[in-house]
């Protein structure tokens, strides 16, 4: 079977995961390295987000119309605010300092909520409701958004 867009979202998660996590794992020193990679997150994250709010959670709501997928999009789309203010701070701030590194687990923390809801609640609901050549049609359109957005 083609790929759905769920998992299309999951490897995103497990690669901003990972870029993360190598940015903490760098020394102050390493003000290139820290500033690259939290561009990559950032701009990740951006698009990510972009085809969630235009593309997936309408089209989960739509197919769930339900309390329940209403208030569990709810609750992403004040979690993506909450990510989107966040690095709104971290890019004004200096790399190789203490503060950064603080916001940035505040933001892995945020993002390690927001992403087990998405994979552990929202993502099952959504293979039960979305039609199947639904899931992958999202996924083509993704593969072209990430596309244009590189």
């Amino acid at each position: 079977m083609a790929q759905q867009i769920y998992e299309l979202l999951q490897k995103d998660h497990d690669t901003v995961k990972m870029m993360i996590d190598k940015i903490l794992e760098t020394t102050d020193g390493a003000e290139k390295t820290r500033e690259d990679l939290f561009a990559k997150i950032k701009h990740e994250l951006e698009v990510h987000t972009k085809f969630e709010e235009e593309v997936f959670y309408p089209t989960f709501r739509e197919d769930k119309p339900d309390k329940e997928a209403k208030e569990e999009v709810k609750d992403a789309l004040n979690e993506h605010d909450e990510a989107k203010s966040m690095l709104a701070k971290l890019e004004k701030m200096d790399k190789t300092s203490d503060e950064f590194i603080q916001t940035l687990r505040e933001l892995q923390k945020a993002l390690e909520h927001h992403i087990s809801d998405e994979e552990d609640e929202m993502f099952p609901q959504a293979r039960d409701a979305v039609d199947d050549d639904a899931a992958v049609e999202m996924a083509e359109r993704y593969k072209e958004m990430k596309k244009k957005a590189h």
